[in-house]
């Protein structure tokens, strides 16, 4: 279990920090924390669209019609590390199909559900299904070995929540702190 820094995000002007994302990695049918050794993780949810322009208009109009969404990573190749380790054996082994696909979890420790304590610590989650295409191996004499590639979502994510504490995934519409709705609307000093 991974003990996090439960510390109150106080929302307002304060803008998240990346450690406010937690990333996990299935493995052997345990979810791993995406950690150490992981230099980038980002998100691109690579939205797609498409625009016509009807007859009677001189502008386009625009619809997102769906996502081609990507996590780009980079890591130091640290074998102790079981999530990184993974992602590395599927270039290594030039894994392909669903040898190369992986449950993998992005949860918002920033929006927690109810408050977090020892005993239930839940915050909301998505979860994706991702094919790992490893781009490079490498690393210079004396130097740290890297790899790199870009984990590529399979179909749609599932929403739900994350428990940090059993270290487990719940599909459904749950609400955090700061889900719309739920949140008073900051407003500037002057009005």
């Amino acid at each position: 279990m991974k003990n996090f820094d439960l510390q109150v995000f106080s929302g307002g002007r304060s803008a998240l920090i990346r450690k406010m994302i937690a990333d996990y990695l299935e493995v052997d049918g345990k979810m791993e924390l995406c950690g150490i050794g992981f230099t980038k993780l980002d998100e691109s949810p690579g939205a797609q669209s498409d625009s016509t322009t009807y007859i009677n208009e001189s502008t386009s109009s625009s619809d997102i019609i769906g996502y081609e969404t990507e996590f780009p990573y980079q890591f130091d190749a640290i074998p102790s590390q079981k999530a990184l380790y993974a992602l590395w054996k599927d270039g290594r082994n030039h894994h392909t199909g669903d040898d190369a696909k992986h449950v993998y979890v992005k949860v918002e420790l920033f929006n927690p559900i109810g408050t977090p304590s020892k005993e239930l610590a839940e915050f909301t989650a998505r979860q994706f299904v991702v094919c790992n295409e490893v781009s490079d191996f490498t690393g210079e004499g004396g130097q740290k070995i890297s790899a790199s590639g870009t984990l590529k979502a399979v179909g749609d994510p599932v929403m739900g929540k994350f428990d940090t504490v059993s270290m487990t995934f719940t599909a459904g519409d749950f609400k955090g702190k700061y889900d719309v709705g739920d949140v008073e609307p900051v407003l500037p000093d002057n009005e």
